[in-house]
């Protein structure tokens, strides 16, 4: 099967392509996929002529969009920019995929959402979103779902990795500078959600793909799928300066007291049960995934 890539210089595109050039031990534990990958420079996917004669030239079997605008503040000051990216592009790939008969992997977040509900998110609540990014996301669900029917729009959250700008190479920086000052990290502590770290997504990825190449198949849909448990940031900076032994001293900051742009939801915990129970695949813990990291040089 041919696979078409989008956005492979991002973190969740770098992860995928370093899932897909892993050694083989076996055509049957991992079958073989024809792929092309393409970053932002090779393919802007808000041009739309380029994205057609590329899904024309290439006719992928599979396209995974990695393309994404994810600068959260930056958005409300450019929402046009953000909603071409996010939702128009996604919305003339889920057409064209239709079209070609090829499968759409979309990654959506958990931003959709307000932050009000007390327990995490399933797939069943009601979408109100907060900030033009969420917004975007959402209006990329919408167009997906009336344009293609081979489809999966997998909700993630807290995306970090050793590739690109993340809270977890963020927060190694910012430690190294505040060390030098002999001053504390402040963290906002009364937001929560699912760390989930990129490789780990990648690799459930290429699982249902797998699947997809077997059995010509699978449960298309909207699913969570995201790290477990849910922390607060403040939670998540402590376990990371943990396992790299840095030793900075970290103080929690409320929502009120950072500065953003955009408004964030208090609490965005996925419920990933939906997922589990229709693919039979257990969610790692993201701890097990910062233990497995290497020091970040920045």
């Amino acid at each position: 099967m041919k696979l078409l890539l989008l956005g492979s210089n991002g973190q969740l595109g770098q992860a995928l392509l370093q899932q897909l050039h892993q050694p083989q031990q076996s055509q049957q534990e991992r079958p073989q996929f024809q792929s092309l990958a393409l970053s932002h420079t090779q393919l802007d996917i808000t041009d739309s002529a380029a994205l057609a004669a590329q899904m024309a030239a290439y006719r992928p079997d599979i396209v995974l969009n990695c393309a994404a605008w994810t600068n959260v503040d930056k958005a409300e000051q450019q929402s046009d920019s953000c909603f071409a990216v996010n939702a128009m592009a996604a919305g003339q790939l889920a057409t064209l995929c239709q079209q070609h008969n090829s499968l759409l992997v979309q990654f959506s977040t958990d931003y959709v959402f307000d932050g009000t509900n007390n327990m995490p998110y399933t797939e069943r609540h009601s979408t109100t979103p907060l900030n033009v990014y969420g917004r975007s996301k959402l209006a990329a669900e919408q167009l997906i779902q009336a344009n293609c029917s081979k489809y999966l729009i997998l909700r993630s959250s807290w995306l970090f990795s050793e590739y690109g700008h993340n809270f977890y190479r963020t927060m190694l920086r910012l430690a190294q500078q505040q060390l030098k000052l002999a001053e504390p990290l402040s963290v906002v502590n009364d937001q929560f959600g699912c760390p989930t770290y990129a490789g780990d997504l990648a690799a459930i990825v290429l699982q249902l793909l797998q699947r997809y190449q077997q059995q010509g198949s699978v449960a298309y849909g909207l699913y969570h799928l995201a790290g477990q448990p849910a922390v607060s940031w403040y939670q998540f900076a402590q376990a990371i300066f943990a396992v790299q032994q840095v030793p900075v001293s970290v103080m929690p900051l409320s929502s009120a007291q950072y500065a953003g742009a955009a408004t964030r939801p208090a609490n965005s915990a996925l419920d990933c049960s939906k997922f589990c129970d229709t693919f039979g695949i257990v969610l790692p813990q993201w701890q097990a995934a910062l233990n497995q990291l290497k020091q970040v040089i920045i």
